[in-house]
C-alpha cells in the first residue's frame, strides 16, 4: 500500500489529504515513458535504500551543471577511506567526468553565475554558515555575509543562486542568534554597490530561483522558534507576495525534500520519501499536478541551466549500506540514465587532494 501520510499537497483537512493522495497516485500510473510507473507492491523493503554510504565508495551530492554546458560543480562529502583530508569538497569536472579539480572545502552547496565564470558558495565550518563567490580564473573568493562591516554581519547565511543579471545571489538567514541584528528571511545582495534588501519575507529559506527569476520556492516557517513549523510555498517576486504551495501533516515533512524549481519554466522537481525509498516527483510552482518520474529511487535533485533535465543521485546497492550514482533524467524521453555511464562505478576518478591548489575560505 502506498503511504499516504505524504504522498501530495493537499488544502485541507488530513482525511482530505488521504483521499487526494490516492488520486494522485492514480494519475501518477498513467504516465507514459521513461521509468515505469510504480507498482502497487513496495519496489524496496526496509533498510534496501539509502543510508550511509558503503566504505570505499563516493557520497557527491548537488551536482550543478555549467551555463555553458561543458563542465560539472559537485561536493564531494569526503574523500573515501582518509579520514585526515578535509570533508564537503567543492569539485568541477568535466561534462563527461573527466579532469576533477578541487576548489575549496568546507562548501555545502553552489550555484554557477550565469556566465559561467564563478560560483556561489555556501561556506560551512561548525554551525557556523557564510556566503562566497570563487573567481574561477583568478580562485579569487569573495565574502559576503557574516563580517562585522556587512549588513548579514552573523553567520548565519546561506545562498540560493544568481539571478539573471550576474550582478545578485539570492541568500536566507536560516537561524536566529543571541542578539542577531536582522531577522530570518529572504534577502538579496547587489554585489555591484554591497546593498543588502531584505527580508523580503521573513522565515522564508528558499531553494533556487525559477522560471526566469520570476519566483522562488521554498520552507516558509510560520514561527520563529523551536520546534520548527510551516510547510513549502512560493514567493513571488514580481508582486512581493508568497503563497503555500503544500499543506501537508508536520509529522510527514521529513518525507519530503525542497523543492527545486525549474529555471525555464513552471515545473518543480521534488524528492519524496514513498515505499522506503526516496522517488523524484514534478509538480507546477502552485503545487498542482503532482507526479512520480522514478521508481528505482532518486534524490537531491539539481536543473540543468536549460531547464530540459534533472541531475540527481541515486542508491544502486538494494542492500545495506548505499552506493551512490550520479543520474540525469531527460525530461523529453523522460528516462533517467546514469550521468557517468563510461566511468568506473559511474563516478569521477579524484586524485589525492595533495596534488591540488585550492581556495581557502574561512
Amino acid at each position: 500500500m502506498l503511504d499516504t501520510r505524504f504522498t501530495a499537497p493537499c488544502r485541507s483537512v488530513r482525511a482530505i489529504f488521504i483521499v487526494l493522495a490516492s488520486v494522485w497516485f492514480l494519475a501518477a500510473c498513467s504516465l507514459g515513458g521513461g521509468d515505469p510507473p510504480p507498482p502497487e507492491e513496495p519496489t524496496f523493503a526496509p533498510g534496501e535504500y539509502g543510508g550511509d554510504p558503503l566504505p570505499g565508495t563516493e557520497a557527491l551530492f548537488n551536482l550543478a551543471p555549467s551555463p555553458r554546458r561543458d563542465r560539472i560543480a559537485l561536493i564531494r562529502e569526503r574523500t573515501p577511506g582518509v579520514s585526515s583530508d578535509p570533508r564537503y569538497q567543492l569539485w568541477i569536472v568535466n561534462q563527461d567526468g573527466s579532469n576533477p579539480e578541487l576548489i575549496s572545502v568546507n562548501s555545502h552547496d553552489v550555484a554557477w553565475h550565469p556566465d559561467g565564470d564563478r560560483l556561489a558558495v555556501t561556506v560551512a565550518t561548525g554551525i557556523d554558515f557564510y556566503v562566497y563567490t570563487i573567481d574561477l580564473e583568478t580562485m579569487e573568493a569573495t565574502q559576503w555575509t557574516g563580517g562585522d562591516d556587512q549588513r548579514l554581519s552573523f553567520p548565519v547565511v546561506s545562498h540560493a543562486g544568481w539571478f539573471r543579471d550576474g550582478e545578485r545571489p539570492l541568500v536566507f538567514a536560516h537561524q536566529k542568534a543571541y542578539q542577531q541584528p536582522f531577522p530570518r528571511g529572504l534577502y538579496v545582495i547587489d554585489t555591484r554597490d554591497t546593498v543588502t534588501t531584505g527580508p523580503l519575507v521573513e522565515l522564508f529559506e528558499p531553494t533556487r530561483l525559477g522560471n526566469s527569476d520570476r519566483y522562488t520556492i521554498g520552507r516558509k516557517y510560520v514561527r520563529n522558534e523551536d520546534p520548527l513549523s510551516g510547510n513549502y510555498a512560493r514567493y513571488d517576486f514580481t508582486d512581493s507576495t508568497w503563497h503555500w504551495i503544500t499543506d501537508v501533516p508536520r509529522d510527514s515533512l521529513d518525507f519530503l525534500d525542497k523543492p527545486v524549481p525549474s529555471p525555464t519554466s513552471d515545473v518543480v522537481v521534488q524528492a519524496r520519501r514513498v515505499q522506503n525509498a526516496e522517488q523524484l516527483f514534478l509538480m507546477n510552482s502552485q503545487g498542482e499536478n503532482v507526479r512520480q518520474i522514478t521508481k528505482l529511487g532518486g534524490d537531491n535533485p539539481q536543473w540543468s541551466p536549460d531547464g530540459s533535465n534533472v541531475v540527481f543521485r541515486r542508491d544502486v546497492h538494494r542492500s545495506e549500506g548505499a552506493r551512490y550514482v550520479p543520474f540525469r533524467f531527460d525530461l523529453n524521453a523522460m528516462q533517467a540514465e546514469p550521468l557517468w555511464p563510461a566511468l568506473p562505478d559511474s563516478v569521477p576518478d579524484f586524485p589525492d587532494l595533495s596534488t591540488q591548489t585550492f581556495t581557502s575560505v574561512r
